[in-house]
């Protein structure tokens, strides 16, 4: 069994791909002796895997290799040799490549970013060299920065946070479907601690991801209580005023058992048991924490803070309509299901058709 540093192990490998890994460099320049074989040419070690010289003795941090393939004339941006470095390698070969000719900043890069595939090979010390060679974190760096504070790397989020990312980004293309800010995804995906040092280095808690969801909201929705009050702690007190909510509420026409129902203490409906039910509850907001959102035109109030087992289903009013919607935010689908009255009777059955697509 041969194993090959960030491929894994297989049963076999053509010698010359040992002798690479390896920095056998006698070995390499009898292979190569023949002018026909290319050193970019790629080496197929499975049906799904392959991988040039150059990646090969990057991924196993040979220097040696590394050295003779480039002075051997292989191309160092072709397969994006400085992000395989920045992943696999320490500085001095970072620099070599570099100072040969490797691109740092590439268009070609599309989905992929240095800072990220540092993160990825655990290569923090790498990060300050990335910036130093030009691919200015600044400019490029709210990505990795918030895949940082999902990965509770402080190292890495207090790099990003003292070299000048924009902490309270939000429009900056991202893995997560919303678009969000750092300090939304450290209430989704990780924890308070993490939410009270963005809030200490900057981050804004009343800046909302795309859908209208305050990191107050987050927590609701996760049942992070504590989260929660620390964020309402932060917010302007009107956000949580009673009255003014009334009031800004007026246009949405909402019947009275739904404002009542609203500012009860009960707000887990339960659908029923059984296997063939999915969703066993849904959680609701209080009135003053329900949610408008504008959807393709249309003007809706989000009054479930959770769809037990469909994180993306939302439970909405629809004032036009006078009715209860039904809405898929990953596939972007409203289905219109019944004035309120009838779908709190009823509720376990309109989910359960919801569900199987009834």
């Amino acid at each position: 069994m041969i194993y090959l540093e960030g491929i894994g192990e297989f049963e076999k490998a053509p010698q010359i791909v040992i002798d690479i890994v390896e920095g056998n460099i006698p070995a390499l320049d009898k292979y190569y002796a023949d002018k026909r074989k290319s050193v970019d040419k790629k080496f197929q070690l499975s049906e799904w895997t392959s991988h040039s010289p150059l990646e090969l003795a990057l991924m196993n941090n040979c220097f040696a290799s590394v050295k003779w393939l480039v002075e051997h004339g292989a191309n160092l941006n072709t397969h994006h040799s400085f992000l395989v470095a920045v992943r696999y390698c320490q500085e001095n070969i970072i620099r070599y490549l570099v100072e040969h000719g490797a691109k740092v900043v590439d268009e070609a890069y599309a989905n992929y970013d240095p800072y990220e595939q540092a993160l990825f090979g655990e290569k923090i010390a790498n990060l300050p060299l990335i910036h130093e060679l030009g691919y200015q974190v600044e400019k490029y760096g709210v990505p990795a920065f918030r895949q940082a504070v999902m990965d509770w790397n402080y190292e890495a989020v207090n790099f990003f946070i003292s070299h000048g990312v924009d902490i309270n980004d939000y429009e900056t293309e991202f893995s997560y479907p919303k678009t969000t800010t750092a300090l939304c995804l450290a209430a989704r995906f990780t924890d308070l601690k993490m939410c009270k040092h963005l809030v200490k280095h900057g981050a804004d808690v009343t800046i909302p991801e795309k859908g209208g969801m305050r990191p107050y909201h987050i927590a609701l929705e996760r049942g992070y209580l504590e989260m929660a009050d620390y964020f309402k702690s932060l917010e302007p007190t009107e956000r949580h005023d009673l009255e003014s909510k009334l009031s800004s509420l007026k246009l949405y026409k909402l019947p009275d058992d739904l404002i009542e129902f609203l500012q009860g203490e009960q707000l887990r409906l339960h659908c029923g048991t059984g296997r063939d039910n999915d969703v066993a509850f849904i959680d609701f907001f209080s009135l003053a924490d329900t949610l408008p959102m504008k959807i393709k035109r249309g003007n809706y109030l989000r009054i479930s803070s959770c769809v037990h087992g469909y994180d993306t289903v939302y439970v909405l009013w629809s004032p036009k309509l006078k009715q209860i919607v039904l809405y898929d935010y990953e596939h972007e689908e409203l289905k219109t299901i019944a004035p309120f009255d009838d779908f709190i009777k009823h509720m376990g059955k309109y989910m359960k058709d919801y569900i199987s697509g009834n």
